[in-house]
């Protein structure tokens, strides 16, 4: 969620994700538009991005089935995310997912397509790093074992929102999803000269917040890029309808990102 220009595309996508989920749950079709808006900064603001955009969202809760697109646009950055995924033994799974960053020049894209069948995932990426403009490439099948829960960010949401994601006996919600595999000290501006997919869990604690009096949780996202580091999580505030209001994050080189609700 890989290559890293500055709003880091497994990263954002994960983040804008969290939009996404359904504003109500009733098992009658949702269809429905919206807007979100994000600001980033990089070098300690000294390079600026806004990009805002409209998410449509069908899900089908009889049918077993939802489809997501995003599209934003700024000056300097723009992003199409899109996603599908099918209701199947009590909670969403991805089906295929989609992704598309620019930033300044510099392109990221991702595809990603889950065999439930077959049990495999194939993640597909390509983009440049945001200084140096070099290039990460990934073409790789991953296994799926047996009763593993995976999902990306649209499906995560969709299960927190509709109760299907509920937290093991320590109180943490617990998932995976499929990332480019790294070396733990990698910069951002490394490259390899191969890399593969992986697997890794995704833990999110959702607890009250007492400021606000609202549910939140934390999200570290190293899991998903170089810029960040594991003891500055990103964090997000829900509502009332567990659905995220706010997203805030910072990652290395003074670089933070802020996404709304419109």
């Amino acid at each position: 969620m890989s290559i890293e220009p500055v709003n880091r595309r497994g990263f954002l996508t994960f983040l804008l994700a969290c939009l996404l989920a359904p504003a109500g749950s009733t098992a009658e079709p949702v269809a429905r538009r919206g807007t979100f808006a994000a600001e980033i900064g990089v070098l300690y603001q000294m390079l600026t991005f806004q990009l805002a955009g409209e998410i449509q969202e069908n899900v089908d809760r009889k049918v077993g089935r939802y489809e997501v697109r995003l599209d934003g646009q700024g000056d300097g950055i723009a992003n199409r995310i899109a996603s599908t995924g099918m209701l199947r033994d009590g909670r969403w799974w991805p089906r295929r997912g989609t992704s598309w960053f620019q930033v300044r020049g510099r392109e990221s894209r991702l595809e990603i397509g889950y065999d439930y069948e077959r049990r495999v995932v194939e993640y597909h990426a390509r983009g440049e790093t945001f200084f140096r403009r070099r290039l990460r490439v990934v073409d790789d099948v991953v296994a799926l074992p047996s009763g593993m829960a995976v999902d990306d960010g649209i499906s995560a949401l969709l299960n927190y929102r509709d109760g299907h994601w509920t937290p093991g006996p320590d109180g943490i919600l617990r998932t995976h999803v499929v990332r480019r595999r790294r070396a733990p000290n990698e910069g951002p501006d490394d490259v390899a000269p191969v890399y593969r997919a992986e697997l890794v869990p995704l833990d999110l604690r959702v607890e009250r917040d007492p400021t606000m009096g609202r549910a939140a949780a934390l999200l570290d996202l190293s899991l998903f890029s170089s810029w960040a580091r594991s003891e500055h999580p990103a964090r997000i505030v829900f509502d009332g309808d567990r659905r995220p209001a706010l997203i805030t994050g910072s990652m290395i080189l003074g670089t933070s990102v802020t996404i709304r609700l419109g």
